[in-house]
């Protein structure tokens, strides 16, 4: 019973043990209400086959009785022998018969009533009137008493042995049941309390975070699938725990890179605005972005728009610059324009160069070429960063250019009123005096001697001379940037030399914009209108070309150059007062200013000076990538 229930279900062993308790209980129950049906009946008849043997003696007793006369006696017989039939033919005997005609208990029977009818029953009745009767009957009443005793005895026996059968029933009914409770209640509780011990003890454990308990699943019933249930949850709680874990660990992640590129940011927007924006202060900000991306930064180009070539305003560890990193030929290709642009490294197979704009407000100040080594998975978050870093990189270029700007606007009010106060004074002053000198000439004129007309004449060349040169400071401090830089003012200027007689003239700028102050701008601006002046009047050629670039030093050069008559045809050199300004300008600027003639024919008038900008201020710096870029 046990390796059956061992095998079933939780609920299949239930219903065998109901079932088995129920057939027992129905047995026993049946077994009863069989033994209580069969048994009323032979307990009367036993007392009614108990009184034949009285009832025989009887018979006899009245046959030996010799005090009543033969009529009374026979009387007394024949009573005694009608009570004998009718408990003969009792129902309760007849009821107890069993139906099979060759049961020794219906065979006694049988035998009894053929007995009494045949023989006893005809025999008393004879010798009932006769004297000395019992002595004839007496002898075969005992022998009939003792078949009535056999069959007595033998239905004693029938019941007796249904009463054993009965007993025999209960008991095993009874065992049976008491045996099936036993290992139903066993089995249950062994399993019940080992199955839901272990389902406790490891629902403690996943409780704790321990979610490799796996509960054992053996067997078919549904404490086994409850426990492969419990262990898919503690897999898939596993499974949860381990992607949120690992999702934790991802946030976790972003926000330490998001911290760090916040820091970055803070750290590179206080070194570009704490002070003045110098190449070392672009340099700290390219370190910092090398040590938090990985990826080397060397340079910061910036870039004029009306060229091709970008000048370089911060060099990163010049002594381990990539060669190939700004190679000129390849400058064009390596301007990022608005947009992050992403190209081979021609020097390293696999490598690449990430060109990061440097852009404000739509407007493109240069490039910052970053080296990506081959391999190298670049993130989405490196690039935004990157560009991020851009951004305040020309947030501060173009902060720079607008206090330029600022200065420059400043610069030009004051020449402004100076240029007023000098028109309202001396102008005026200079052309009263030139009236006189003429009305003084009339008045000389055949009358004087030749050496006062000779000091008149000088008089009136030196103040023509003078009001010129006034007319041309005037210009000089009227001339405005109207906020488009050195460039456009470049062009402003070759335009009215154009419309003044210098059709030919070409500016090449191949200068960023924010290399030069807003003093030093003024300076070159006026050196440069000066020198065109001088070839508009001096030099008889339609023909100029002015020049500004940066040398191999770091030294800015400014050159015009026509191919006139050159410097010794152009005339005396005497009252030539805008030769020494010009020389006064570059002084000014701490360069020096070289006029010469050209091989080709005419003159190059050459500027060269250190501008003292914070940018390109570093001579190192510049000569390490002036011939690259």
């Amino acid at each position: 019973m046990i390796r059956i229930l061992s095998h079933q279900t939780v609920l299949g062993r239930l219903g065998i043990s109901m079932t088995i308790l129920a057939v027992a209980a129905t047995v026993s129950f049946v077994s009863l209400v069989l033994f209580a049906e069969s048994s009323t009946g032979k307990a009367s008849a036993i007392n009614v086959a108990g009184s034949l043997r009285m009832q025989s003696y009887a018979i006899a007793l009245a046959l030996a009785d010799n005090h009543l006369s033969e009529a009374d006696r026979r009387r007394a017989v024949g009573s005694a022998v009608e009570e004998f039939d009718r408990r003969l033919s009792h129902s309760s005997i007849a009821s107890t018969l069993p139906a099979n005609a060759r049961d020794p208990l219906r065979m006694l029977f049988t035998r009894v009533n053929a007995d009494w009818k045949r023989s006893l029953r005809p025999l008393v009745l004879a010798v009932a009137g006769r004297p000395g009767a019992s002595s004839e009957a007496l002898p075969r009443i005992r022998i009939f008493v003792g078949e009535v005793d056999e069959f007595v005895a033998h239905l004693d026996e029938t019941l007796e042995r249904q009463i054993a059968t009965l007993k025999t029933i209960q008991g095993v009914s009874l065992f049976l049941m008491l045996i099936t409770i036993f290992v139903a209640i066993f089995m249950l509780h062994e399993q019940l309390d080992a199955t839901l011990a272990n389902l406790l003890r490891f629902a403690r454990e996943v409780r704790k975070g321990d979610f490799s308990v796996r509960a054992p699943s053996d067997g078919g019933d549904e404490f086994a699938e409850l426990s492969e249930a419990f262990n898919f949850m503690a897999e898939d709680l596993s499974r949860m725990y381990a992607t949120l874990e690992a999702q934790v660990a991802q946030q976790t992640a972003e926000l330490e890179r998001s911290n760090r590129a916040l820091s970055l940011l803070y750290a590179s927007a206080r070194q570009l605005s704490s002070g003045p924006l110098t190449a070392d202060r672009l340099e700290q900000v390219m370190r910092l972005v090398e040590a938090e991306t990985g990826l080397p930064t060397q340079v910061i180009c910036a870039v004029n728009p009306h060229r091709v070539r970008g000048v370089p305003i911060a060099v990163n560890a010049a002594d381990r610059q990539h060669p190939d990193v700004c190679a000129a030929d390849d400058c064009a290709a390596c301007q990022a324009t608005e947009g992050t642009r992403q190209r081979p490294d021609p020097s390293r197979p696999g490598g690449e160069i990430l060109s990061v704009p440097l852009v404000d407000g739509g407007r493109y100040f240069g490039t910052m070429p970053v080296l990506v080594p081959p391999g190298e998975d670049l993130q989405p978050w490196k690039v935004a960063l990157l560009e991020a870093v851009g951004r305040q990189i020309a947030a501060a270029l173009a902060g720079m250019e607008r206090n330029q700007q600022e200065r420059r606007v400043a610069l030009l009010e004051e020449r402004t009123v100076i240029a007023r106060e000098l028109h309202d004074s001396l102008a005026q002053s200079l052309s009263y005096l030139k009236i006189q000198v003429a009305r003084l000439k009339r008045l000389l004129d055949g009358k004087a001697p030749e050496q006062a007309r000779g000091v008149v004449d000088e008089l009136r060349s030196g103040l023509n001379n003078a009001y010129r040169q006034l007319r041309e400071l005037l210009t000089t401090f009227r001339l405005r940037f109207d906020g488009k830089g050195l460039d456009q003012a470049l062009r402003d200027a070759a335009e009215e030399f154009r419309s003044r007689g210098l059709s030919g003239i070409e500016v090449r700028n191949s200068l960023a914009g924010i290399e030069l102050s807003a003093n030093e701008q003024l300076h070159v601006l006026q050196i440069i209108r000066e020198a065109l002046s001088n070839v508009e009047h001096h030099a008889q050629t339609p023909h100029a070309w002015v020049t500004l670039t940066r040398n191999a030093a770091g030294r800015m050069v400014i050159s015009i150059e026509d191919d006139g008559v050159g410097v010794r045809q152009s005339g005396p050199v005497h009252h030539h007062y805008g030769t020494s300004i010009m020389r006064d300008r570059a002084e000014t600027l701490g360069g020096t200013l070289r006029i010469a003639a050209r091989p080709e024919g005419g003159t190059c008038v050459e500027l060269s000076f250190q501008p003292k900008m914070e940018l390109g201020g570093s001579g190192d710096a510049a000569a390490a990538t002036g011939t690259a870029i």
